[in-house]
């Protein structure tokens, strides 16, 4: 067997009892609270499970793929709990399940073995030492999940209330196709990048990151926006559901960008002059 398949296997089992410990999670605590705060409960415990799986295997990566199986995963859940299975629940879930199939996709693509570490883990290790679980814990793990569930509540409201299907739900699914969309594309691309460039110096100059700097980002920012569309359009005083959406914007605004930036200036050359040509985001020339 090989590393990679050994490594999806324990990825595998790993998924499988977080969310068996998830749902049983959410089953003790549904009729005791407001079923949002059990979700989020039910969210926190699967997460702490694959934190643990992580802790194992020596692997803070093990949380990678949460990012995109957690909002499928909940909505599908919502869907069988409250039998719901409208046109318009099932074509929104298909929408998300694009974006998770792709995104998941993208990971697997990528996986080498369970070994694997990402650069900025080692060096939140390096920063962290000894508090390096807890900051993994909470910050590699918990973060990003309350981060996914404040922008999957829209999602998930528009499944407990059993909306129809209106031309307004349109225009969010669109943007949410157009950010998955370009999600591939940039993926495609820097992938192609990879594979033909001679020196690791190199800064990518081509398709989409010829006018930004982190199209792919870009692409997720937009999916989220998308999905409180979809809920938020219809009913403009459901406003405060944005909250998810905004707040993943400002995570990548001033963390993702940040931390991967900082970390290209050690080793590109140039990247203060492409930083100054190139937007952060939008696809336009300067």
């Amino acid at each position: 067997m090989s590393k990679k398949v050994k490594g999806l296997l324990i990825l595998f089992v790993t998924y499988i009892v977080a969310a068996v410990a998830g749902w049983f999670t959410f089953g003790v605590f549904a009729g005791q609270m407001h079923i949002f705060w059990a979700l989020f409960l039910a969210d926190v415990v699967a997460t702490a499970v694959t934190w643990a799986s992580g802790v194992i295997f020596k692997s803070a990566s093990v949380y990678d793929p949460y990012w995109s199986v957690q909002t499928p995963v909940i909505m599908l859940a919502l869907m069988v709990a409250s039998g719901t299975c409208s046109a318009g629940a099932c074509i929104f879930f298909a929408f998300v399940m694009f974006w998770a199939v792709r995104l998941t996709g993208n990971f697997i693509s990528g996986f080498h073995d369970i070994t694997y570490v990402d650069w900025r883990y080692k060096m939140l290790r390096e920063k962290t030492g000894r508090l390096f679980q807890a900051v993994n814990l909470l910050g590699i793990c918990m973060f990003p999940t309350v981060v996914v569930y404040l922008a999957s509540l829209p999602a998930f409201a528009y499944i407990l209330e059993n909306r129809d299907f209106s031309a307004w739900n349109m225009i969010g699914l669109c943007v949410m196709f157009a950010g998955t969309s370009l999600e591939y594309f940039a993926d495609r691309q820097m992938k192609q990048f990879i594979k033909t460039r001679k020196d690791r110096n190199e800064i990518i100059r081509t398709g989409l990151w010829k006018y930004s700097r982190h199209p792919n980002y870009l692409g997720e920012i937009l999916f989220w926006y998308g999905v409180a569309f979809v809920y938020i359009l219809p009913d403009i005083s459901q406003m405060p559901y944005m909250v998810g959406a905004v707040t993943n914007h400002l995570m990548f605004l001033f963390i993702s960008v940040p931390l991967a930036e900082n970390n290209m200036k050690k080793y590109k050359t140039n990247f203060e002059e492409y930083r100054k040509e190139v937007r952060m985001f939008l696809p336009f020339r300067k």
